[in-house]
């Protein structure tokens, strides 16, 4: 693949160059999602510049959030930026499908702990109550994006029939099994946090070590303000992005 690149002394750096000829290349639709991208060994052959100018090329289209490095596989095209409008509260799922996009789930682990068991998870749940904990691997069209752990009472897991082998169909929406048995989700709260992706992670999300993730802790309540669900998700940060509606008053 060879790229037009102006090597005066009046033009961008090349690998600033680089990045912007290949993200061309996407926008016009000539890479689509999921498009394996030349080596960086290839393009730099190709393009008469060092394999440092290309991974350089690389990194800012990684942090574009238009390209995704797997690791062992190459880099990727990536789907568009996952947006969410705060204040909104949607499933993983519901949110994806509004997208026109296909969404993914992978069970990872399913537990449920009694009060004082090794390796329980901490939780608003009180320390007296039976809790299920439920671990997956979320993706949007065949591409891993995030990991969800979901944490609820023993209770309403057996109320709405959360088991093991629900969770694992591949279109398992937990926000919609509450909506089949009558019951909704009406309030949350939700912290988020820049965190990096650690070995387990990465390996999961298929990125390197250390990768850039957005970290969301929510709480989700009922009508009458009972505890629902405790959700803790990891995203790759070049697949999400949140935006905040502000209003005059939150000025200041």
């Amino acid at each position: 693949m060879r790229l037009s690149l102006d090597r005066t002394n009046g033009g961008f750096p090349l690998y600033v160059q680089l990045a912007d000829a290949l993200q061309a290349l996407i926008a016009d639709q000539r890479m689509a999602p999921g498009d394996l991208l030349p080596s960086e060994n290839v393009l730099a052959s190709h393009n008469g510049v060092s394999r440092a100018t290309v991974i350089k090329a690389f990194d800012l289209l990684i942090e574009r959030g238009r390209v995704v490095r797997s690791q062992g596989r190459g880099s990727f095209v990536s789907s568009p930026p996952m947006e969410r409008a705060l204040p909104e509260l949607t499933g993983f799922s519901e949110h994806i499908e509004s997208l026109g996009l296909v969404p993914g789930n992978r069970l990872l682990g399913y537990s449920e702990f009694a009060p004082g068991d090794a390796g329980r998870p901490e939780s608003p749940f009180g320390r007296e109550e039976r809790i299920v904990v439920v671990e997956r691997l979320r993706s949007v069209d065949g591409t891993p994006v995030g990991l969800h752990r979901t944490v609820v009472s023993a209770r309403l897991a057996t109320e709405i029939g959360l088991t093991a082998e629900r969770a694992a169909t591949p279109g398992f929406s937990f926000y919609d099994l509450l909506r089949r048995h009558g019951l909704a989700v009406e309030a949350g709260e939700e912290t988020l946090r820049a965190i990096n992706a650690d070995a387990r992670d990465a390996g999961l999300l298929e990125v390197e070590p250390g990768a850039a993730l957005m970290e969301a802790v929510r709480e989700s309540r009922g009508p009458s303000g009972t505890l629902i669900e405790f959700a803790h998700a990891r995203y790759l940060g070049s697949h999400y992005r949140y935006t905040v509606r502000l209003a005059p008053e939150a000025l200041g």
